[in-house]
């Protein structure tokens, strides 16, 4: 029920004044998943409360799992995080893979993800809006729930802070942290306010200190 009000009813609700963002073109998807991610900064989400801001990372990578009604391209999504600090609780202990999709090969980086049985017209939108350096060497990325369509009391707008679909804004590094993620971090959010994105809502995401054990990374 929530994810058919989060797909048919918050949409008219939002602001249609926000700008226009669309997920990045040209985007090299086998770079993309060449080796895992880890989040330097990111919106807390109905599933990500601030509590659960450790450790955060996510590695992506080709599979043979299947999505109902879908033949297109699948990947899987693999996401670790700690809860209480970077000795708390893991996250996803049970090492639940989610299936992200990519459903137009035109636009690979406007991706839709969910639980692998779950049908795409339930899926969020998982979208890559900028990456780098270059199309051969992705250093950073920036992925968001979605369009930004909520306005925030700064003027600028993001995605939801609630809910699972629609929600989330995410800045990604390869390197777990150190002075060139913190480089990358600044840039990236250089790149949010130039584009009319808040980083308002953006919390710190501890990284030092973490032995991701249990974790699936790839390097």
């Amino acid at each position: 029920m929530i994810n058919l009000i989060q797909t048919f009813i918050f949409p008219f609700l939002l602001d249609r004044t926000c700008p226009q963002i669309e997920p990045m073109t040209k985007f090299n998807t086998t770079e993309y998943i060449r080796s895992s991610w880890f989040i330097q900064q990111q919106q807390v989400t109905g599933y990500q409360p601030p509590e659960a801001l450790n450790c955060v990372a996510q590695t992506i990578n080709t599979t043979n799992h299947t999505v109902p009604f879908y033949n297109g391209t699948v990947l899987s999504v693999y996401n670790y995080g700690r809860v209480g600090g970077v000795n708390g609780t893991q996250e996803n202990g049970r090492n639940f893979t989610l299936c992200a999709r990519q459903v137009n090969e035109s636009t690979p980086a406007r991706l839709l993800n969910a639980p692998c049985f779950i049908p795409n017209i339930f899926a969020g939108p998982y979208w890559v809006l900028a990456a780098g350096p270059q199309s051969a060497n992705y250093s950073w990325a920036i992925v968001s729930g979605g369009s930004p369509n909520i306005r925030y009391p700064d003027g600028n707008c993001s995605t939801s802070l609630n809910g699972t679909n629609g929600s989330g804004l995410w800045l990604f590094t390869r390197d777990r942290y150190g002075a060139i993620a913190d480089r990358y971090v600044e840039q990236m959010r250089s790149w949010l306010i130039g584009h009319g994105v808040t980083v308002s809502q953006l919390m710190n995401v501890s990284q030092t200190g973490c032995n991701y054990n249990g974790s699936y990374l790839k390097y």
